[in-house]
């Protein structure tokens, strides 16, 4: 086996279409569990190609420092991108349940997956302040999250809404919550890719302070 890095790269990219096919399909009334079934099991294909290819570059390219972070990265994202395959099938699974248009549900996945397209983005055009904003829309999701829940709590409790129809509402949030951390993550490894810089326990750097190097890695 042979592979470049840029093979890598497309074949992140090409999981990637199938992981947003996937999340856009959870919350569609047109499309079935099995359709999101089909979709999760080429996403975990692809999960293993990838791991496979990643292992087999590092160990027999000798990788310099730039495309070492580049297999490093891809090999990250393509477990938070497994994950989001994960969580859009237990998103379809509970959407059964749901008798109704739920507006903030609706609203909460469009946010999130906007933060996955430009996590993506991010990643196909080395784009470090693109990256920046996946993080810091990761706290509105996480506050939508919080008033779903609290609200269907709410109306459970006051027999407003069935306890499978509430819980059901209330886990599709969560799991959109867990997609948009991960795409938070893919953003994330962005940064390290590009700058260097891993800024997963530097909040100061998290509100805009990183910055591309001016020169990069000395062995690129």
């Amino acid at each position: 086996m042979n592979i470049s890095c840029k093979e890598l790269r497309e074949l992140v990219l090409k999981m990637s279409s199938v992981v947003e096919a996937s999340l856009n399909s959870s919350l569609n009334k047109e499309k079935t569990l099995e359709d999101v079934l089909s979709l999760e099991k080429k996403i975990n294909e692809y999960h293993k190609i990838i791991d496979d290819s990643c292992f087999k570059y590092i160990a027999l390219k000798s990788p310099n420092a730039k495309d070492l972070r580049t297999a490093l990265s891809i090999m990250k994202m393509n477990a938070d991108l497994e994950r989001m395959g994960d969580q859009s099938l237990k998103i379809k699974r509970h959407f059964q349940s749901v008798n109704r248009e739920i507006l903030q549900l609706k609203n909460m996945a469009l946010e999130v997956s906007l933060m996955v397209k430009n996590s993506l983005d991010s990643f196909v055009r080395s784009d470090i302040m693109l990256a920046m904003d996946v993080i810091r829309s990761d706290q509105e999701i996480n506050l939508l999250n919080k008033d779903i829940v609290r609200h269907y709590i709410d109306l459970i409790k006051n027999n407003e809404i069935s306890f499978d129809e509430g819980y059901a509402i209330i886990k599709i949030s969560k799991n959109l919550e867990r997609i948009g951390d991960h795409a938070k993550n893919i953003a994330e490894d962005v940064i390290f890719l590009e700058s260097g810089s891993d800024i997963r326990h530097s909040p100061e750097l998290k509100q805009g302070k990183v910055q591309t190097p001016t020169t990069g890695d000395k062995n690129e």
